[in-house]
């Protein structure tokens, strides 16, 4: 009966294997997180632009009030406040994605340390295996000679 490889570490591997893949779905969060807030951001500067370009196209005498030019000033400020809030968010959650990005590649290299190792073990396992048939038919072989030398 053939003995069938057994890697001592495989649980480790196994443990290592999920620690990799939870990383990576971490990192992926945090890169939809990304696309979220600049998606935000993103709307926030068009809704300031249209602001804009409508109160530069209403800017006919009589037209605007005083009141009403104040209204969209506080209103562009809040926008432009906004942006950068959003702006702020937007780095810290680029941040916090590269931070994860890292995290994954010491988890990968963790994983493939121990990947390597059970694969010079199996080789070791391999090569042994091998000598040991090499040598059972080698004396298979001798017995077999001897017999006939025997007759």
């Amino acid at each position: 009966m053939m003995k069938m490889f057994k890697f001592s570490l495989q649980k480790v591997l196994d443990v290592r294997c999920m620690i990799e893949d939870a990383k990576a779905i971490e990192m992926k969060k945090s890169q939809a997180e990304i696309i979220v807030n600049k998606q935000a951001l993103t709307k926030t500067q068009c809704e300031k632009d249209s602001i804009i370009a409508k109160g530069k196209a209403g800017s006919e005498p009589g037209q605007i009030t005083l009141h009403s030019l104040h209204n969209r000033s506080d209103y562009v400020d809040q926008l432009t406040s906004k942006i950068i809030d959003q702006g702020t968010i937007v780095e810290k959650s680029e941040e916090l994605a590269e931070e994860k990005r890292l995290s994954l590649v010491e988890a990968s290299k963790h994983k493939n340390a121990i990947e390597k190792l059970k694969e010079h073990h199996e080789e070791k396992f391999r090569k042994k295996l091998n000598q040991d048939v090499s040598k059972i038919e080698n004396e298979v072989a001798a017995r077999i000679s001897s017999r006939k030398t025997e007759k």
